[in-house]
């Protein structure tokens, strides 16, 4: 299944959970952070497999593809950390062109754990703000980061991908986006290849997908007026690209919602 680019909101979440997640392939533009307070945790990070156990943390940079996963069903105790990438400025470096060896760290140290605890009832944004702060610049010390392929302008990543999801529902093509960002291109495939890990169209296909799986969701529409609405050109494309992400046709989607999303 290819990866969905998952639009967040710019503010921080933190999210307390209570058995192991499983949550397909995606990326977004900010920081992850997962701490195991009990039990584990399995997770897919750039095609690797990791189990993140009892006392370790997992941080995953801008633009990384991640995938949650078990193996059975179990309990847990885990915290997530998702926060905007430069929300501290210049305290800490840029992540953009940065990447871990290895994402996981096995010796969180005990202020770190605290940190963590204390974020699971704290409300004020200020000290929320602080203790993440602290568990960030910590964690990064125990990793080693390496340089990625740096975009010839920077961000550009992120502003094709700011681009796209304002304007999904018109007629993007290599071309457009090339036009727009005055780059080439072979440039702009090459960028979604090694940076996104799709293709264009596939890209372009996900996202209208996802918008069209969120009308399904909240709407009475008919599937033809949600296709028409998402901006696929015709019916049997929309249907091929919609099965192709969800495993099952729009109409088996709004048959099975409530299934689909059972807690």
């Amino acid at each position: 299944m290819v990866p969905f680019y998952e639009f967040r909101p710019e503010d921080i979440s933190i999210i307390h959970n209570t058995r192991e997640l499983k949550y397909r392939s995606h990326i977004h533009e900010q920081v992850e952070i997962i701490y195991v307070f009990e039990l584990g945790q399995h997770i897919n990070i750039n095609g690797a497999d990791y189990e993140i156990t009892e006392g370790q943390a997992a941080m995953i940079f801008p633009n990384t593809v991640h995938t949650y996963y078990r193996n059975e069903w179990r309990d847990t105790n885990q915290i997530f950390i998702i926060c905007p990438a430069k929300i501290f400025g210049r305290v800490l470096p840029d992540l953009t062109d940065l990447a871990p060896e290895n994402p996981i760290i096995t010796d969180v140290d005990d202020t770190v754990k605290s940190a963590f605890s204390e974020l699971l009832t704290c409300s004020d944004t200020a000290e929320r703000l602080a203790w993440i702060l602290l568990i960030i610049s910590r964690l990064l010390k125990k990793l080693t980061l390496v340089h990625t392929t740096a975009a010839p302008v920077r961000d550009l990543t992120q502003k094709i991908i700011g681009y796209i999801s304002r304007n999904f529902l018109e007629n993007i093509t290599l071309d457009s986006l090339a036009k727009e960002f005055s780059v080439s291109k072979f440039y702009i495939s090459r960028t979604f290849s090694d940076k996104i890990k799709i293709s264009l169209p596939n890209y372009l296909a996900l996202i209208r997908a996802e918008y069209a799986a969120g009308l399904i969701r909240t709407t009475n529409d008919s599937i033809t007026a949600i296709c028409n609405s998402s901006g696929f050109t015709s019916q049997s494309t929309f249907n091929r690209a919609f099965k192709r992400i969800y495993c099952m046709t729009p109409r088996e989607y709004k048959n099975n919602i409530e299934e689909l999303y059972k807690i």
